[in-house]
């Protein structure tokens, strides 16, 4: 049996970027203030607020495309641009790859890594992955470490992928 790697490095975009047209951002605009205005008409000003900001930040961000990011898995952890995962503070870990009834990857499916943490802000971190091969590579040096548990996106992490951010 060879020796595992003593670390895993790769970089990833954090979405797959969808132009977006005037239509798009009207549409959002108008949900957004007729949800504001009925929140100022029921006396909510904070829930109005709340919408008119996060309608921006969506825009802003969807309008600015993916960024790059670095992803290192080490003995130690996980670390996504800087932000550091520990072993000792991540549950358990799942690669999600599309595989047949014999355990073969498919390499047109896009692969994830999902870990579950203790975080409470974030305590679900989906990473994607480059192609099956390397899928299955993180997979064999994660086991070492974690404990793997079947797992799947967030309902939100589907909402803005049909939403397009």
């Amino acid at each position: 049996m060879e020796p595992q790697k003593k670390h895993i490095t790769w970089e990833v975009v954090t979405h797959v970027h969808r132009e977006h047209t005037a239509d798009w951002y009207w549409t959002v605009g108008v949900c957004t203030l007729a949800a504001a205005g009925a929140s100022v008409y029921f006396q909510n000003y904070m829930l109005a607020l709340i919408l008119v900001l996060g309608m921006g930040s969506i825009v802003v961000l969807s309008a600015r495309g993916p960024r790059e990011h670095t992803v290192r898995i080490d003995r130690r952890g996980v670390s996504l641009d800087g932000t550091f995962y520990p072993f000792a503070n991540v549950h358990s870990f799942w690669v999600d790859v599309a595989e047949d009834e014999d355990g073969v990857a498919h390499d047109g499916y896009r692969p994830h890594l999902f870990l579950t943490t203790g975080a409470m802000l974030m305590p679900h971190v989906m990473i994607p992955l480059d192609n099956a091969a390397h899928a299955l590579e993180v997979r064999d040096h994660l086991r070492e470490f974690l404990e793997e548990q079947p797992q799947t996106p967030q309902f939100g992490e589907n909402i803005a992928e049909i939403l397009g951010f």
